[in-house]
């Protein structure tokens, strides 16, 4: 069954190269190869109980190092918004995408990674060529252990029925582990409609004093949250400083254009009412 909601998804042309069940990711994982013409993307997803299916890390097999997805590259941005980035924390492994990219374009920076699934660790290492040592353990724990150590935070904390739950201050403890004038991302996949989610960005701007929003032109898909420490950052020094990162760390073109087409704002509209 689950093979077939796969293929039903990809078509037959895929390869799927793992199905596993994880009842701490409270989904099936599954690991499949799409390709299409010269390029192969793996593809690591979850389906839930309800049979839907989400996708939780892509990889270019000809190029391990890239981002596949724009929303990764968003998140990219927090480290443009701190003067040098040499401490990153990421809360959620997936198929190892910032990872990578990180040791490619800035090798400088010491990154950390928490995964609290054993399962994702060991796809990541099996089939998204991760060998670096993940830290198996929950993220809000790291976090409030975390006072000052690190100058970026990406929170990616998804699993197979959406949204990971926080506990109450687990965004002050974020803001807390930041040196001054670090900087905190997160994605929110599903935030349009999604109250929980902007309930919990909202705590993100009382924990930081400030952030900024962006995403897809029209605001439909992924959206990422930046809250900058820095007091004195505008909208208008997001874009400035990301096109200087960028290329003083000969990003592919893809990361350097990634602002292009996307929607930045100070606030978010209000969701929609309830029908």
């Amino acid at each position: 069954m689950l093979r077939e909601r796969i293929i039903r998804q990809y078509g037959t042309g895929c390869r799927i190269r793992q199905v596993r069940r994880t009842p701490r990711f409270r989904s099936a994982l599954f690991v499949v190869d799409l390709v299409e013409g010269a390029r192969v993307t793996r593809i690591l997803g979850a389906i839930g109980e309800d049979g839907v299916l989400t996708e939780q890390s892509g990889m270019d097999l000809l190029h391990p190092e890239r981002l596949v997805f724009l929303y990764e590259r968003l998140m990219l941005v927090a480290l443009a918004l701190v003067e040098r980035p040499r401490a990153a924390l990421l809360l959620g492994l997936g198929g190892g995408a910032m990872l990578r990219h990180l040791a490619a374009y800035l090798p400088d920076c010491a990154v950390t990674v928490v995964e609290r699934d054993a399962a994702v660790i060991d796809l990541a290492r099996r089939f998204f060529h991760v060998t670096q040592p993940i830290v198996e353990a929950d993220a809000q724990e790291v976090a409030a252990d975390a006072r000052g150590r690190y100058d970026v935070i990406l929170a990616d904390l998804y699993d197979g029925r959406g949204m990971a739950s926080f506990e109450p201050g687990f965004w002050k403890d974020c803001a807390r582990a930041l040196t001054p004038g670090g900087c905190l991302a997160a994605n929110w996949a599903a935030f349009v409609d999604d109250r929980v989610a902007r309930a919990e960005a909202q705590a993100i701007v009382d924990a930081t004093g400030r952030s900024c929003f962006v995403g897809p032109r029209a605001l439909s898909e992924n959206v990422v949250q930046l809250a900058p420490l820095e007091a004195g950052i505008a909208l208008d020094d997001v874009a400035r400083r990301w096109r200087r990162f960028a290329l003083g760390h000969r990003l592919p073109r893809e990361d350097r254009e990634a602002l292009k087409r996307c929607t930045l704002t100070a606030a978010f509209p209000p969701a929609a009412p309830p029908a």
